[in-house]
């Protein structure tokens, strides 16, 4: 099942960033506001939890057309953030961002198959897209809301 196998790619991608992101943050204070191991490690429980939550619901409901865009919707989310913020900020800061590799070696080419196999239509294609906008609304105020939680519970 590819599903576990980006599943995999998604763990070791956040793991990566978790041991490596907080660290680097204080070299990035120009394009990544500094963060604490905890608050940053919180945060990447509660994301990769979510991304699991995701992924299972897709698999329970798999004849479901809205659970199958959410699901790509996400994978395609994770596929826009191997480019940005990774890439970009390896590239413009010429200094390794933590989770490049893991994007560029498994969640790139692992959610590019997903994304192809599944998507048989432009119509299609504009729904994923669509659902990525929303699932990036969605989660990009959730992940400020972890930082800030892990900040409060554990620094």
């Amino acid at each position: 099942m590819i599903e576990l196998l980006f599943l995999l790619g998604f763990s070791l991608h956040n793991l990566e960033e978790a041991l490596w992101l907080p660290g680097w943050s204080k070299h990035a204070e120009k394009y990544h506001k500094k963060v604490s191991e905890n608050e940053f490690r919180f945060a990447v429980i509660m994301v990769t939890a979510i991304g699991y939550l995701i992924t299972f619901q897709h698999l329970v409901f798999s004849s479901s057309k809205m659970s199958e865009y959410i699901y790509l919707g996400f994978i395609m989310m994770m596929v826009v953030n191997v480019i940005f913020p990774h890439v970009i900020s390896t590239i413009v800061l010429k200094k390794y961002a933590p989770g490049t590799l893991t994007g560029v070696m498994l969640n790139a080419p692992i959610g590019i198959y997903i994304l192809n196999k599944c998507i048989g239509s432009i119509d299609e294609l504009l729904y994923v897209i669509i659902s990525c906008i929303i699932i990036s609304a969605i989660l990009l105020p959730l992940i400020k809301l972890f930082f800030r939680l892990g900040r409060d519970l554990f620094d």
